[in-house]
């Protein structure tokens, strides 16, 4: 018969056994990083939120047990960061003024503890860093919380390269208060449950009211109105936010334009994966 000692003993070799495959599969995963960036040729983005809220979402679906979901999601979290560093550059351009504390924290929390920070004073800053190609991604406040900073009045109008809204910070729904998008110069990368900005252009003043009812005649259910500017004599622009990612060369665009009327202009600025709503434990 075994003694209690003993069976302490076996369990903490099965422990350092599973601990050697863990480290064994994340080495053969970072591997295969390597194998993707030669595979991208450089040419692509190494950010792809679509795709790692997609994981995340398989790895919570298929999770048992007691350890939390919660855990294996920022375990997961740090391993595709560190993932993506190995690919090429990957800075953060994060704003460091009343709320970059918070701002800076959220950044962390979702790239992990090594993540490299371009600090910035504004908003603009932040944007003009990914603009300069000192940072791939900006972490920027939620457009509702900043009614004075309409950081997206200009996404996905004229020419060139455009900067669109790539995810929402934290991926977990309903686990803090704080929360942020990140905006990046690349296009949106879908994960197959997605929410979409929009803005929404009009020569003339247009109620909220009479723009949803356009929108959702033409197909496009919407979840809200989280900003708005209006200049008087020179109509209005306002962000809406979307049920659906919605592409923009979606046809239901030009339906929404027609029936909304006015010179009314949708133009697509992204959007980010549904966040995940995990069980309190």
């Amino acid at each position: 018969m075994t003694t209690p000692a003993t069976t302490l003993e076996e369990l903490r070799r099965d422990i350092d056994a599973l601990d050697d495959e863990i480290h064994d599969a994340l080495m053969a995963r970072a591997q295969i990083s390597d194998a993707v960036r030669s595979a991208k040729g450089g040419a692509a983005a190494v950010f792809r939120p679509g795709r790692e809220a997609a994981v995340l979402r398989r790895l919570v679906e298929r999770h048992h047990g007691h350890l939390p979901a919660l855990v294996i999601i920022r375990i997961w979290r740090e391993v595709m960061t560190a993932s993506s560093r190995l690919q090429g550059p990957f800075n953060i351009a994060v704003t460091t003024g009343a709320a970059g504390g918070a701002a800076g924290e959220l950044a962390r929390d979702h790239f992990g503890t090594l993540t490299s920070i371009v600090p910035a004073a504004s908003t603009a800053q932040a944007l003009s860093a990914l603009a300069e190609n000192r940072a791939q991604i900006a972490l920027v406040p939620i457009a509702e919380d900043v009614p004075d900073e309409s950081w997206w009045r200009s996404f996905g109008a004229g020419a060139g390269p455009q900067l669109n809204v790539l995810a929402r910070v934290p991926f977990t729904a309903d686990l803090r208060t704080g929360a942020a998008l990140l905006i990046g110069r690349q296009s949106f990368d879908a994960s197959g449950q997605d929410h979409g900005f929009i803005v929404v252009e009009t020569l003339v003043e247009v109620s909220q009211a009479r723009l949803r009812t356009g929108l959702e005649k033409a197909g496009l259910r919407v979840l809200g109105f989280p900003a708005a500017i209006d200049d008087p004599g020179a109509g209005s622009l306002q962000l809406a936010e979307l049920v659906e990612y919605v592409a923009p060369a979606d046809p239901r665009f030009a339906l929404a334009e027609q029936i909304i009327g006015e010179g009314t202009r949708l133009r697509s600025i992204g959007g980010y994966a549904t966040p995940l709503d995990l069980p309190r434990r």
